[in-house]
């Protein structure tokens, strides 16, 4: 098993499984740390992990006694962890471009797959007889094409992690075999590559989590890229974005986004956290819910506190808050409440609070943005800031006393002045006519420090002797502080552990209010969580959707999967088709949302809901382009149904949205035919499916008259009948009505779509008559290589012309006038022509 860890504690992992001579790459976790690398370890049990320098340290960081001996969750029967061999290995080892190269080298996964792309490169002068890689060919894009069908490569940092195993095995190799023994090319071979996901937890990837809207990639700071709207303004463009407005503390924010990219398969979790919810959803623990979320927002990320703490850095900002979660009623065996009672000891928390506001001052704090001490902490600190505080009489009196000194011609308005770091001085004002002081103080033995725009300053003997008897008093108070304050932040480290379990669970405790929040405003049910393979949604509806439109149409799912060896009859895929714009996509996605959002432990946007464990939801529906990569949207496509087709299993959902698109439309229709079946006929292993499709002509062959598993639906529009009808009218003929009913619909209603997002009328006329021809059979290329009556017009003109000029008997002789006359007969013909084409 290799791990690295990248930016903002994006964790990968690869493993490999010698006896089944499997590799696999995890999907990416981010926000993680030592404690997933302590999961995964538990959870593969391998017997190698080889570490990233960074991971290394990373894993290293905490202190021995905080390092966790075991995972999050227990192995198999409570076993501990087995022993391992740990290697640290080089960063370049775990490079993304260097991965890369080293997947496409898999001879042994290479040969399983036949197909081979072959890319020109720059070599220009060919003999015969010649190897393509001699013919300036390269298979490594091919072979990259073929991977990506495995594995999802924008995981970066696991796709290193199995450049770094890959790397682990060609060392190994030798030690174990001799040069030229004939089971080494066996040895250690990868015959197939796979995705995989933590233990407990969904496996669910970034084109999903866009698809779906669950978590949308944040925007480049620049301001070019924001788009209209006031700067650096955020909108709710995701269901993430949605909750996160909810949660107060910071690592309330953190916690309610690991829930979002992280969602369980542990059914005991979910209702905890959906128990949770349905008390604080209740109409009477309204008020108490308002004020828990309220004084959360006032409780600051220990963690960051106690590292900062570590360091010797405080910024004197430091806030402190109670909470009660027995003040909702039927709260008191909620397990969170539960568990903070049993780990947070109450008097040591309060005896830390009393300690802090008994040493520090909390507003003079904030306003001097340091550590203040209260009076009474420190004798001799009080002595000090007793002196400072009174020093202005002792300024007064050296002032008055130095002015006796000066001749009376001067007149000179001086001041004695405290100045910490810099010491006591004399000042006297400029001149603004000459720029200088109003005096050089050498004939009174001054020497001149420095000046600024109003003031010039000065020391004498005086000002020295101060210096020395009274000394940086300020800087003598704030290194006193420093003192007591580190003396105070080492008696606080001493409960670091509490602090930190205290902060952790007021930043659970916030984002599990914040589902409150959202499932109460937004009128959310709980969902019945159960082991059956079964979707069963009455009333469903899509959390963002509703939120832009006027009023949302709720419709209902029904899709049951195979549950082991049960025998269970019913529909495991459904089978969208009807109009453009009719909200077959809204409905593809709500279904997958409301199965995702189960598995955070949220309630659902519905009326009745039961859910049964989802491992995994792979999606087809948006095709993300980018010049990043080198593919086509419709190599994009092929990929993401390929890691569908490939990772699914009897308890994934798989979302299909007009696949075959962006192709010719036969080879696209075959594809898109192809797939469904291939997922019908899995048999036990056939997932939960969802589909959505324009190919109405794969239903004419009968491919899927006798699939039991099947079901067929469309969205529901009402169309009035007219026998005569205008471009104009297309946009007002057809009403949708969003509605999902049984049975399968032909009609695509293409051109009303068209008219009604405002494309031209004579385009949707050319249209409709071109659809009307090749439904009766007709030839279109002929239809459209067919003359208009003007080209027929112009072309009889040029023919009467042409043949007038071919009857002239040019061989006798012609007097000017005569031709002049002629030609002029002909081409007025053309001139009327033309005239009459572009009157």
């Amino acid at each position: 098993m290799a791990i690295d860890i990248k930016e903002r504690g994006k964790v990968g992992c690869a493993c490999f499984i010698a006896g089944e001579e499997r590799l696999l790459c995890m999907e990416e976790v981010i926000g993680g740390g030592s404690e997933i690398v302590e999961k995964l370890k538990l959870d593969l049990q391998p017997t190698t992990v080889i570490l990233s320098p960074r991971s290394d340290a990373i894993t290293n960081s905490l202190h021995d006694r905080f390092r966790r001996n075991t995972s999050l969750v227990d192995g198999d029967g409570g076993q501990p962890p087995l022993p391992y061999q740990l290697e640290m290995r080089p960063t370049p080892e775990f490079h993304y471009d260097a991965a890369l190269t080293k997947l496409a080298g898999l001879c042994s996964f290479s040969e399983a797959n036949a197909t081979e792309l072959l890319i020109p490169g720059a070599t220009m002068m060919y003999e015969e007889e010649l190897h393509p890689e001699e013919l300036g060919l390269t298979k490594r894009r091919g072979r990259l094409i073929q991977i990506s069908a495995w594995l999802d490569v924008e995981n970066k940092v696991s796709i290193g992690c199995a450049g770094a195993i890959i790397s682990h095995l060609q060392r190994r190799q030798p030690t174990v075999y001799l040069p030229g023994e004939s089971d080494a090319n066996q040895a250690f071979r990868v015959v197939r590559l796979e995705m995989f996901s933590l233990r407990a937890t969904m496996l669910i990837n970034t084109d999903t989590l866009v698809s779906l809207q669950i978590i949308q990639p944040e925007s480049h700071p620049n301001g070019f890229n924001e788009g209209p709207g006031p700067p650096g303004a955020k909108g709710t463009h995701s269901v993430c974005d949605l909750f996160l407005q909810h949660a107060k503390s910071p690592q309330g924010r953190v916690q309610l986004r690991q829930a979002f990219l992280r969602p369980s398969l542990d059914i005991e979790y979910i209702n905890s956290r959906l128990d949770f919810i349905s008390v604080f959803v209740r109409p009477e623990n309204q008020a108490v819910r308002d004020k828990l979320s309220k004084s959360l927002g006032r409780v600051k990320n220990m963690r960051n506190t106690i590292t900062l703490l570590h360091k010797g850095i405080d910024s004197g900002k430091a806030k402190q808050s109670a909470f009660n979660s027995g003040e909702a009623l039927r709260a008191e065996r909620l397990p969170l409440c539960v568990r903070a009672a049993d780990v947070l000891d109450r008097n040591s928390l309060r005896r830390i609070g009393r300690m802090v506001d008994g040493i520090v001052d909390r507003k003079s704090s904030m306003d001097q943005h340091r550590t203040v001490v209260n009076r009474g902490v420190n004798h001799e600190l009080d002595e000090l800031k007793g002196f400072y505080h009174s020093m202005e009489d002792l300024l007064v009196d050296k002032a008055r006393e130095i002015q006796t000194q000066i001749p009376p011609e001067l007149n000179l308005g001086i001041n004695v002045i405290y100045l910490p770091h810099v010491g006591f001085h004399i000042t006297i004002p400029r001149d603004n006519a000459s720029d200088q002081a109003v005096c050089s103080g050498r004939d009174l033995g001054w020497q001149l420090m420095f000046t600024t725009s109003a003031q010039a300053y000065f020391k004498d003997g005086t000002m020295y002797g101060l210096d020395h008897e009274v000394g940086d008093i300020y800087s003598a108070i704030c290194e006193m502080e420093v003192e007591i304050a580190h003396d105070l932040a080492q008696n606080i480290l001493l409960d670091e552990e509490l602090l930190i379990a205290a902060s952790d669970l007021c930043g659970e405790l916030d984002s599990l209010l914040a589902f409150s929040h959202i499932a109460y405003h937004c009128t959310l049910t709980r969902p019945k969580i159960t082991e059956e393979n079964v979707i069963n949604i009455k009333g469903g509806r899509h959390l963002l959707q509703e939120m832009a439109v006027p009023s949302f149409v709720a419709n209902d799912t029904y899709l049951i999967g195979v549950n082991g060896q049960d025998d269970t009859q019913g529909p495991n895929m459904l089978l969208l088709t009807g109009p453009n714009f009719s909200g077959k996509s809204v409905y593809q996605k709500q279904v997958a949302l409301a199965v995702y959002m189960a598995q955070i432990g949220s309630f659902l946007p519905a009326d009745v809901a039961t859910i049964g464990i989802t491992d995994k939801i792979l999606t087809r529906i948006t095709t993300r382009e980018t010049v990043s990569k080198v593919h086509s949207a419709f190599m994009i496509d092929m990929q993401q149904i390929a890691i569908a087709l490939n990772s699914c299993t009897r308890r994934s959902l798989v979302v299909v949205d007009e696949f075959g698109k962006g192709t010719d439309t036969c080879d696209g229709a075959g594809l898109a035919a192809g797939v469904f079946r291939h997922l019908l006929s899995l048999g036990a292993n056939s997932p939960k499916t969802l589909v959505a499709t324009h190919f109405h002509e794969i239903f004419d062959l009968g491919l899927f008259d006798h699939a039991p598993n099947l079901a067929l639906a469309h969205m529901e529009v009402q169309v009035d009948a007219r026998d005569e009808q205008t471009a104009e009218e297309h946009s007002s003929e057809i009403t949708y009505l969003y509605n999902l009913c049984a049975g399968r619909s032909d009609l695509s209603y293409g051109t009303q779509c068209a008219a009604l997002n405002g494309v031209p009328v004579e385009v949707v006329e050319r249209a409709v008559e071109l659809a009307r021809l090749a439904q009766q059979g007709e030839d279109l290329v002929a239809v459209c290589s067919a003359l208009t009556k003007e080209a027929k017009e112009e072309l009889r003109h040029a023919q009467n012309s042409a043949q007038k000029f071919v009857d002239q008997d040019f061989d006798r002789a012609w007097t000017k006038d005569e031709l002049v006359v002629t030609l002029d007969a002909m081409l007025e013909v053309v001139t009327v022509t033309e005239t009459s084409l572009s009157g």
